[in-house]
């Protein structure tokens, strides 16, 4: 059967709690899509669409772009895709610590190193890699670090953790992006607690294009959920010194700085957005059908992506 969706995952609360939306990420002929199933909406991802707005000339994006260019010519550019990929990964373990830290108020390392162990094997294996079982130990570790890391921040700084790997929408811009973390936590050691929206890095530093994301993330919080924030910021978890307490970098901006940064931001995205160049699609795919004698004109159909996701979530 003929089907251009080759990954999908459904976006909620993982923690099953609360009034949230829904939705599914999708990977369609490469394009990475949100959907909303009823009724069928599809958006462009927050991350990609500010990069498509963003002037060539901007130093974060051309040291990315250099960045990435150089490890394609070493090493391939599917060496690069798989690198930033694993990188993924560890987001998507550090949402599954965080439940847990939520739930219990502890980690037990030697779980976690399983379960680590276990998704990096499967994501080598998924693209069809012999796993590197010494790297994969070196990964496990390091990730580790960053869940000690995290659990430090949340000791330090956090009182509720409400929300975590959530849907937002910006609808008139045809955009959508979950949140890492929705809590009620202080900004400073001493400061007071108020909502906050939480963006988890695990990169080396805080580049400023992130403080144009974690702005627009406040903002499409506060348009889809009446539980308003107050705050938005980043938490990077981070490689900290063996023997001494885990660090982490915490960078944090409050509404009426955000709401500034992200209305700059949507007018770049507007003009992006109505542009021969916008990131937002009109998806679809073309496939040849049935059988074609010779000289006759093939049948050719195409399927739109409501109707592909259609087809999966009923297989399903």
């Amino acid at each position: 059967m003929n089907n251009s969706i080759t990954k999908i995952e459904i976006v909620e609360n993982m923690l099953k709690i609360g009034d949230y939306l829904k939705m599914f990420r999708v990977n369609f002929n490469g394009l990475r899509l949100y959907i909303q199933e009823n009724p069928f909406a599809y958006f462009s991802g927050l991350t990609g669409a500010l990069t498509a707005s963003t002037f060539c000339g901007d130093q974060d994006k051309r040291r990315l772009a250099t960045w990435r260019n150089e490890f394609i010519d070493s090493y391939g550019k599917k060496a690069a895709d798989d690198y930033l990929q694993m990188t993924a990964d560890f987001g998507t373990l550090l949402h599954s610590a965080l439940v847990t830290i939520k739930e219990t108020g502890q980690i037990n390392w030697n779980e976690e190193q399983d379960k680590a162990r276990e998704y990096f094997v499967m994501a080598y294996r998924e693209k069809f890699l012999e796993p590197d079982l010494k790297v994969i130990k070196k990964m496990v570790y390091e990730y580790q670090k960053h869940v000690a890391s995290l659990m430090q921040f949340h000791y330090d700084c956090v009182q509720e953790i409400q929300a975590i790997e959530v849907p937002t929408i910006w609808n008139g811009l045809k955009i959508a992006t979950p949140i890492d973390e929705k809590c009620i936590c202080r900004q400073t050691p001493k400061g007071d607690f108020y909502p906050t929206t939480i963006n988890l890095k695990t990169s080396s530093q805080i580049s400023r294009s992130q403080y144009d994301q974690v702005s627009c993330e406040m903002v499409m919080w506060n348009g889809t959920y009446p539980d308003k924030v107050e705050y938005t910021a980043i938490l990077r978890t981070k490689d900290w010194t063996e023997g001494k307490l885990p660090t982490y970098e915490y960078k944090y901006l409050p509404k009426e700085y955000a709401e500034k940064l992200a209305s700059k931001c949507e007018k770049r995205l507007l003009l992006c957005l109505d542009s021969d160049a916008s990131y937002y699609p009109e998806p679809s795919s073309k496939y040849f059908e049935g059988i074609t004698k010779i000289g006759q004109q093939p049948q050719i159909v195409i399927k739109t992506l409501q109707e592909e996701f259609e087809t999966v979530v009923t297989l399903k």
